[in-house]
Formats: structure tokens, C-alpha cells, sequence
């Protein structure tokens, strides 16, 4: 499928579309923000000054407690970022056999600062743990009953009204998040470390601070790929990263002076207020695409620095308004996490040979991991179950329009560009489920269900309306991604 078949003006037209119900649909989640301010029991931050209106005092929607608990972490522990760089640097420069070792101290000066004797004692637990069953065990079924093992350790800590009021909630999230990360980075060191298991390498990899809290994921195959040699040229790139990183928190908090949608995701009633079915699913859209810019900042910040100490860091979240297939959602969103899905999980249960039934069963069995890692909740299962059907019926689709008899069939009736447009829209009925799947990720249980009853019994008009912007957007993406097919066969 390419939408290089069709002419210039009808695709013009589809961007046309797309950017018109965006453009609509931010506005009237803009026209909401004084509605929401007056019927809201929740109490919004005061907001930047210099964005007053009249006498009215600017307010932010604060209600996200990710991202306002990553403001409270960069708060804290931006001078370790400092640090981290000035030692690196310092390394690079004149000891570079001794970066390894700087990683680490500053790591744990920033955890022996920071965090109750508890949280040490149990992330000084997990790591001593993966060390040792790589050091001994060396069998990837034993590092597999140790992941199990520490992910029932850390639902019982989620469930501990004791451990919280120790810690405080801020270090409670901190940990948790630290933890669930650094079980894949155990689990990554265990089953592709070969030959001695160098501590420090270990410890350099698993406690490598910049990525530790906040992502992203990146495997050890990646990790011990930097390379040791001393580079003294100024890395004008790390500061170019750096601002980009910079850039988009800004835009993040100016925006959420403006459209309330961060609250729009925690509370139904909210979205309720959209003038229609039609417009509640821009709010939806728009939910996906904050959720995209928060881990293009958080996830940015540590590819930054990845790259500045030479590791080959996973790339950067793609923009969800360039991805038409919800496989390429995992592949792209989040490059590191699907690594580790695909190669120590799916491609350990099949191969490309497998039945399809097998590869039927790998993929639910990868799934129900990604539903006990992410926690054991009602809205994980619900987006986890949904993403299993989703791809399973993509694979369905590609393996149908793939058959000689098919393509023989539509060419042979609509033509090259008409056979392109089917395609589309067949492709659009498993886009819109597998879309509104993401909102019960992002907004949970109430706000996801129902978006995706507004979209499925609104009638069949309000189905027909989604179903063509859907396609448009659909085709916008097949443009870009023809584009770039191009530009990179060009390049090469």
C-alpha cells in the first residue's frame, strides 16, 4: 500500500481535513477552560503572570500527577544531571577508563541523598539479586522467577500503607517507577551478558542515572556498545538535545494554561461538555497527543544524555499523528520497551517460521506481561486486551490483502489508486478501536469507556464521520511515511 498512487489534490484534500478537525477541535477544548474553572471542585495551580487576563489570575491544569511528579524529580535532582555531565566530560577528557566508575558514584550519591533507608535497601536488593543469579543461575528461566518474584514484591509495596507513609508519596512513585525500570534492566543484563561479569559494567549499566527514573529503556546489547575512546570536540548535539527538551516543557506548560485537557482525562464530566459525540473524540485525539510530549520530554532528556556518552540510545517517540498501524505504535513509540518485548519474550516463544497460531500465542503471552509489569489494574487489562485484538486482527488484514487472489481482484475492479483506497478504509475500521484503546492507558476506565461507546453507539452517522476523518488521517500518514521511504533511499 503507498499513497504515492494518488494525485496531488486529493491528497491536499485529506491534509486539508485533518488539519481542519484538529485545528476545530482544539478550539473547542480551548472554549471549555472558563466552563471547567467554574463547575470544577478541583483547585488549579496558579499559573505564569505574564499570561493574565485582565484581573483574572491565570490557573495550570496541575491534575496530571505524572507530569507534575517529574517537575518535583528535575526539581530535586538536577544538579546530578550536572554532575553527571561534568563527569562524563571530565572522563572523555582525560580518564576515560574511569567513566564507568564516576556513572556510578554519582548515581549513588544522588540515591544515598535523596531516599529513606527502605527505598535503598530494596533497590540495593534488586540489583544485588539480578547480579547474582547472572553470576550463578546463568539460566534464563531463573531470571524469569526472579522478575516474578520482585514484581510480586513491588504490588505488595504499591498496597503498603506503612512504606507509604514512611517515604512520603513523591519517593513512593519515584521507587516504584525505578524499580519496574530496573527489572528490565536485570533482566537484559542476565540474559545477554557473556563471558565475566564485570561488576562495574553491571553497575554502570543498571544504575546509569540519567535513564534510571524516567526512561527510556535501553538494553545492555545497546549499553556496551560505547565506545572507550577520548573525543575532546565540543558536542554541540548534547546542547542542541538539551533545548529541544527545554522547548517542548515549555510548550507543555503553556498549553496547559490554555486547554485543560490533562483534567479533561481524569474526569468524565469534563469531556461530557463537548458540544457533541463528534468533537469528544478530538478530546481523545488530543489526550494521545499530551501523553506523546510528556515522554518526548522525559524520554528526551535521557536519550540527551545517552548520547552525549556515546550509547546507542533507542530514537525518540514518534509523533502518534504519524502512525496509521498500531503495530507501529510499539515499534516507534517506544523503541527501547519494544526491544526488550520482542527479542527476550515473542521471538523466545516463536520464529518466522511458527504457525500462526503460535505466533498468536506469543503475542498474548507478551502482552500479559506488558499488563502485569505495567500493574494489575482493571484499565491496564482492559488497553492490554485491546492491543492483543488489534494486532492480531492488523495481522489478519496484511495477510488478507496480501493474497495474489485479492490484489488481483481490486486491481483488476478500482484500478491501482482505487485499490489504494480500499485498503484504506478497510484499514481505518481496525485504526479507530485500536486509537481509543490508548485512552484507557492514558485516562483510565470511566474516560475510556466512554469514548469508545460515543464512538461505536453515537449512530450511524456520528460512525460515518469518524470513519472519513479517520481515513483522511489514515492517508495523511501513508503520505508522510511514502515521503520518508523515499528520502531515505535517496540518501542511501
Amino acid at each position: 500500500m503507498t499513497a504515492g498512487l494518488l494525485n496531488r489534490f486529493e491528497k491536499l484534500a485529506y491534509f486539508c481535513v485533518y488539519i481542519a478537525y484538529i485545528v476545530i477541535g482544539l478550539y473547542k477544548i480551548y472554549a471549555l477552560r472558563d466552563r471547567i474553572l467554574s463547575t470544577t471542585d478541583f483547585q488549579f495551580a496558579d499559573g505564569w503572570r505574564l499570561l493574565q487576563r485582565a484581573d483574572v489570575a491565570p490557573k495550570r491544569d496541575d491534575s496530571n500527577d505524572e507530569l507534575e511528579n517529574f517537575a518535583d524529580f528535575i526539581a530535586k535532582f538536577w544538579p546530578f544531571y550536572l554532575l553527571h555531565a561534568l563527569v562524563s566530560g571530565v572522563s572523555r577528557w582525560k580518564w576515560a577508563h574511569l567513566r564507568q566508575f564516576g556513572h556510578v558514584a554519582v548515581c549513588a550519591l544522588a540515591i544515598v541523598l535523596n531516599m529513606h533507608w527502605t527505598s535503598m535497601a530494596m533497590f540495593g536488593s534488586l540489583l544485588v539479586s539480578y547480579y547474582l543469579i547472572t553470576l550463578y543461575a546463568r539460566s534464563k528461566l531463573a531470571t524469569w522467577l526472579l522478575t516474578a518474584a520482585w514484581i510480586g514484591v513491588l504490588n505488595v509495596a504499591k498496597n503498603s500503607k506503612w512504606w507509604l507513609s514512611q517515604v512520603g508519596y513523591e519517593e513512593y512513585v519515584l521507587l516504584i517507577v525505578t524499580l519496574s525500570w530496573s527489572l528490565l534492566r536485570g533482566c537484559s543484563y542476565s540474559f545477554t551478558a557473556t563471558g565475566s561479569k564485570n561488576l562495574f559494567e553491571y553497575l554502570a549499566y543498571t544504575m546509569y542515572f540519567p535513564c534510571l527514573t524516567y526512561g527510556p529503556f535501553i538494553s545492555f546489547e545497546r549499553f556496551k556498545q560505547q565506545p572507550t575512546g577520548k573525543d575532546l570536540s565540543p558536542n554541540w548535539s548534547f546542547f542542541v538535545a538539551l533545548l529541544r527538551v527545554v522547548f517542548w516543557w515549555l510548550v507543555m506548560q503553556w498549553s496547559l494554561h490554555y486547554f485543560y485537557i490533562n483534567y479533561m482525562s481524569r474526569d468524565v464530566r469534563a469531556v461530557v461538555m463537548m458540544e457533541s459525540v463528534f468533537w469528544q473524540h478530538a478530546a481523545g485525539y488530543f489526550m494521545g497527543q499530551f501523553f506523546f510530549i510528556f515522554y518526548v520530554i522525559t524520554y528526551g532528556l535521557g536519550i540527551a544524555f545517552a548520547e552525549y556518552d556515546d550509547i546507542a540510545a533507542p530514537r525518540r517517540p514518534r509523533c502518534i499523528g504519524r502512525i496509521h498501524f498500531y503495530s507501529d505504535m510499539w515499534k516507534y513509540f517506544d523503541e527501547g520497551l519494544y526491544e526488550f518485548l520482542f527479542k527476550h519474550i515473542y521471538a523466545e516463544l516463536c520464529g518466522r517460521k511458527s504457525s500462526p497460531a503460535a505466533k498468536l500465542c506469543a503475542t498474548a503471552l507478551t502482552f500479559s506481561f506488558v499488563f502485569i509489569w505495567h500493574g494489575c489494574y482493571t484499565y491496564v487489562l482492559i488497553w492490554s486486551v485491546l492491543n492483543f485484538v488489534c494486532l492480531a486482527a492488523e495481522k489478519l488484514y496484511k495477510t488478507f490483502v496480501s493474497k495474489p487472489a485479492y490484489q488481483n481482484w481490486s486491481l483488476n475492479h478500482f484500478g491501482s489508486a482505487g485499490a489504494q483506497r480500499l485498503h484504506a478504509i478497510l484499514a481505518t475500521q481496525l485504526f479507530i478501536p485500536a486509537a481509543f484503546s490508548n485512552v484507557y492507558f492514558i485516562a483510565g476506565q470511566e474516560v475510556g469507556g466512554f469514548l469508545m461507546r460515543g464512538a461505536y453507539l453515537s449512530g450511524i452517522g456520528n460512525y460515518l464521520a469518524l470513519s472519513f476523518c479517520s481515513y483522511c488521517f489514515f492517508q495523511c500518514s501513508e503520505v508522510l511515511l511514502t515521503r520518508s521511504s523515499k528520502d531515505k533511499m535517496k540518501a542511501t
